[in-house]
């Protein structure tokens, strides 16, 4: 006798599957949104080219410049290399590069990598410095922990001048080439030099944090200003559309009202600004630059963050400047010219034999004086500084590149006798300046010892 039995199966869905759309490039997690160290747009860019594999000339020519509708876009892409420090800022430029980047990526959050959130607040004049800057110690620190190798926006701004976390003056010159790098270059790489592609990450010297020395109340307030710089970033994609520049204004007018009874040009001496800047600000026609702004804000005890987001009338001043109280603001008083005390400095550096020497900018940080005046007053020394330092420069470059040129001989001889084809791409991988392949001497020095091997 048969037992009917139904059995039941697994039903199929038929229906068409909701696949989200994919992106053109890796959605790479963006470092520290909502934090003062967050990420740089240039970082971020040269940190998506690595995890493609190609350099960030290559990312940017061959993928962002069909998405970049402007003069520079295409076949001119590369002029934007001139002007990579706008890709930071508030701009046209970093608002069609987040444009750009966000559709490849499908990320919606890349603007947080920029200024573009402060554009209707600062001016954009010197907001941004021209060069790529860093914190030696910062790099080590995160190398030796394993961490993430990136580049914080607040290293960006023109007026950090100083590591919150180290209390070291920013670099923005390679202590291996002694040259300066742009913010973002074709073979830029977070950590590594774009010039001569050595590791950044140093831990700062003696004689090093001895040349870097600031005085203490010029330390302080150069702490003051990156940390109180490094909460307005963290806090900026919170913020919404609460930061207005018609907050300056009125907050500016209550101050002047609570410090000074009304009094503007009490007000600007006390800041040491000119009466008539102040009114403008007052008055909502002109912005302060985020450098005076920053020291305003420094001077009454008041962070940067508070001043543009509270109310004003809820703003209390944690001090006060008294009338005959001396203060450096925004404009630093003019020492008087020392020319015996200069003299004597520039003619000591001629006769000594410090390597490497300084250059003419070096010198006039260390003199604390303007270097157009020092070469008005001493034009025979400064030319003969200048040439010495260039001199040092010609020499330590041509022993780099010998030194390469032998690096790289070895290197092909050690694979080939590892049964590896010694190729340029290869070899990069082995030596210890891969970035120095783009000079001629070296590639030539790499087709010397293949025609050796008879390659």
């Amino acid at each position: 006798m048969l037992a009917s039995v139904l059995e039941t199966y697994e039903s199929w869905d038929l229906k068409k599957l909701s696949i989200p759309s994919r992106s053109r490039l890796y959605q790479l997690q963006p470092v520290g949104i909502g934090t003062p160290l967050v990420e740089s747009l240039t970082g971020y860019i040269s940190r998506l080219a690595e995890a493609h594999c190609v350099n960030p000339g290559v990312l940017m020519e061959k993928q962002l410049a069909t998405l970049v509708n402007k003069e520079y876009g295409g076949a001119n892409l590369h002029r934007i290399y001139n002007y990579t420090t706008a890709l930071n800022g508030s701009g046209v430029m970093a608002k069609d590069l987040v444009q750009a980047l966000q559709k490849l990526t499908l990320r919606d959050d890349l603007c947080f990598l920029t200024l573009l959130t402060w554009d209707k607040l600062f001016p954009s004049r010197n907001l941004l410095r021209s060069v790529r800057a860093w914190c030696p110690s910062c790099y080590q620190e995160w190398y030796e922990k394993k961490q993430l190798i990136y580049e914080p926006l607040l290293w960006s701004l023109d007026v950090v001048k100083i590591c919150p976390y180290h209390h070291h003056q920013l670099i923005c010159e390679c202590p291996h080439c002694h040259q300066k790098n742009t913010t973002l270059a074709w073979r830029s790489q977070p950590g590594y030099c774009s010039k001569c592609g050595e590791w950044l990450g140093l831990i700062l010297s003696q004689e090093s944090a001895n040349r870097n020395a600031l005085k203490k109340n010029e330390l302080e307030q150069k702490i003051w200003s990156a940390k109180a710089l490094g909460e307005l970033i963290a806090a900026t994609p919170y913020l919404n559309d609460a930061l207005s520049p018609t907050t300056i204004a009125l907050t500016l007018s209550k101050w002047v009202e609570q410090i000074a009874e009304g009094n503007i040009a009490e007000f600007a001496r006390q800041i040491n600004v000119p009466r008539n800047t102040v009114w403008l600000w007052c008055k909502g026609k002109n912005l302060p630059s985020l450098e005076a702004l920053t020291n305003i804000c420094y001077c009454f005890g008041v962070s940067i963050l508070s001043f543009l987001t509270e109310e004003n009338n809820n703003l209390s001043l944690s001090k006060k400047l008294g009338a005959t109280e001396a203060k450096t603001t925004l404009r630093t008083r003019n020492k008087p010219f020392n020319a015996e005390r200069v003299k004597f400095y520039l003619e000591e550096l001629l006769k000594n034999d410090e390597s490497p020497p300084l250059s003419m900018e070096e010198v006039a940080r260390q003199l604390e004086v303007n270097r157009k005046t020092i070469y008005k007053h001493f034009p025979d020394l400064c030319r003969a500084i200048s040439a010495k330092y260039d001199s040092y420069q010609k020499d330590y470059h041509k022993k780099i590149i010998e030194e390469c040129c032998q690096e790289v001989r070895l290197v092909a001889f050690e694979l080939h006798n590892q049964g590896k084809y010694p190729t340029e791409s290869a070899v990069s991988e082995l030596v210890s300046r891969p970035g120095y392949f783009r000079y001629k001497k070296v590639r030539l020095a790499l087709r010397e010892a293949n025609r050796e091997l008879e390659l």
